[in-house]
């Protein structure tokens, strides 16, 4: 089973219940109200970006001429090879999220993610396709390069796909568990000081799996009042349906 198909038919719905018999934040409007359009967006994004990277892809493997250099292959050690993928890919991906909000064009597309004034599960799939697509790109070249396996991507985009639908999901661990836990990976406390209103906040916490890039880079910031956190984006007051989430992008950015 795909990562993704596992997520749909399990953990989601899983997180879907335990954050709502368990919330972080007592939202007071529906949970149909609060998902249908980051559902109906990851649909549309799903299908698009899918269609897209598969057809660059199969052309990427038909290149004749430049064979992979594989490097990673040539340290022939499995397990090792398997960790270093691991922590590239994650790497990789805490590189992009910062530059998502370091460029104000590509904050124009990123911004779609973090207006989400009622952040829970369906947030983890709150994604312009145009931002999707293009963090794919280099993506595919990063594992072209290494010679990434399928294998090793399948296990990252596994645990990848898990942890980033847990970190958005409104579920109230234990703090002292969401504490311990987010010394090693992204937990929901941890990452909703990534979506307050608050900029300096707001460019922090940009790790995906591990928290220790956001150490090693001085992106961390912590904060104990987590539950006065207040969502969303400044400029963005009000929920956005699904057109207007698939056309902010070309409105005046901030």
């Amino acid at each position: 089973m795909s990562p993704k198909l596992l997520l749909l038919t399990v953990i989601v719905p899983s997180l879907l219940l335990l954050e709502n018999y368990f919330p972080f934040f007592k939202f007071t409007n529906s949970p149909i109200d609060r998902i249908k359009h980051n559902f109906y967006l990851g649909i549309i994004t799903a299908i698009v970006s899918s269609l897209l990277l598969s057809s660059i892809a199969r052309s990427m493997s038909t290149i004749s001429g430049y064979p992979s250099p594989n490097l990673l292959a040539k340290i022939d050690l499995p397990l090792l090879e398997m960790g270093l993928s691991f922590i590239i890919l994650d790497l990789y991906m805490y590189l992009w999220h910062r530059l998502m909000h370091r460029f104000p064009f590509a904050w124009r597309f990123h911004r779609v993610h973090h207006t989400d004034r009622y952040m829970n599960v369906s947030t983890a799939y709150r994604f312009h396709a145009i931002e999707v697509i293009s963090s794919n790109l280099p993506k595919l070249l990063l594992i072209w390069c290494l010679g990434i396996t399928t294998q090793q991507l399948f296990i990252y985009e596994s645990v990848f796909s898990a942890i980033v639908a847990l970190h958005h999901s409104n579920l109230a661990l234990p703090s002292d568990l969401d504490q311990d836990l987010s010394n090693v990976i992204v937990t929901p406390n941890y990452h909703r000081i990534h979506h307050s209103r608050i900029i300096a906040e707001t460019n922090s916490n940009y790790g995906s799996v591990f928290t220790c890039w956001d150490r090693l880079f001085g992106s961390y910031i912590n904060r104990q009042n987590i539950e006065d956190i207040e969502l969303g984006v400044e400029a963005e007051t009000r929920e956005l349906n699904l057109w207007e989430l698939l056309t902010l992008p070309s409105s005046s950015t901030k």
